[in-house]
């Protein structure tokens, strides 16, 4: 009895102290802002993220030094599994409507600004996106404007698998692994019996 709580034992313990393997993947979310008034986000399986992308300047702008003064500013952060930064984008509006955009791929490196060829179609996006009444519309992206470049798995990171060790896949490597060591221990206790000699009391 004792051997078969043992064995029970490590096998929970040992499930329950797997790690789970981490899953790898593209980008997955963008989080807008405009800063002091609103902010809204957009995943990767929503239209409207795909027709965001695909406005914007594909690769890091080289431009102006300065945007247009006057108007309005917003922050777009570019997400890998909702945590991870990997692009960002300033939009500056200015009062006659023009979008400036200053792309960059990293947080401590700064970028010229661009005029974006579809300002209206990028403003019109990010005020329904912000405006929690509106559902996000798809809207048409220029032939002229290619989509920006996703980033691919980071490197040393696992791709996903069948075989990953989360959810109950964790039960089956732990009982296993239970298994052995408690075969193994009750072995050794086994062993470490002292043994019992017959002598006989006949002279």
């Amino acid at each position: 009895m004792r051997r078969i709580l043992a064995v029970a034992v490590l096998a929970l313990a040992a499930a329950v102290g797997l790690p789970a393997a981490s899953q790898a993947g593209g980008p997955t979310s963008v989080l807008i802002t405009q800063p002091g008034q609103s902010a809204g986000a957009l995943y990767y399986d929503d239209a409207a993220y795909d027709a965001l992308l695909g406005l914007l300047p594909a690769d890091e702008t080289r431009g102006e030094a300065l945007a247009p003064g006057g108007g309005s500013d917003y922050t777009l952060t570019w997400l890998v599994h909702d945590v991870m930064p990997w692009r960002f984008d300033r939009v500056h509006v200015t009062r006659d409507g023009s979008a400036w955009v200053s792309t960059t791929f990293s947080a401590e490196d700064t970028s010229g600004w661009v005029e974006v060829a579809a300002s209206d179609e990028l403003v019109a996006l990010l005020t329904q996106v912000l405006d929690d009444s509106v559902a996000p519309e798809v809207v048409p992206v220029p032939a002229d404007a290619g989509p920006a470049p996703a980033p691919g798995p980071a490197s040393g990171e696992p791709e996903t698998a069948w075989f990953s060790l989360t959810g109950w896949r964790w039960v089956v490597p732990g009982v296993l692994l239970g298994l052995v060591v408690g075969g193994v221990a009750a072995r050794r206790t086994r062993d470490e019996e002292p043994r019992q000699v017959l002598i006989s009391s006949e002279a």
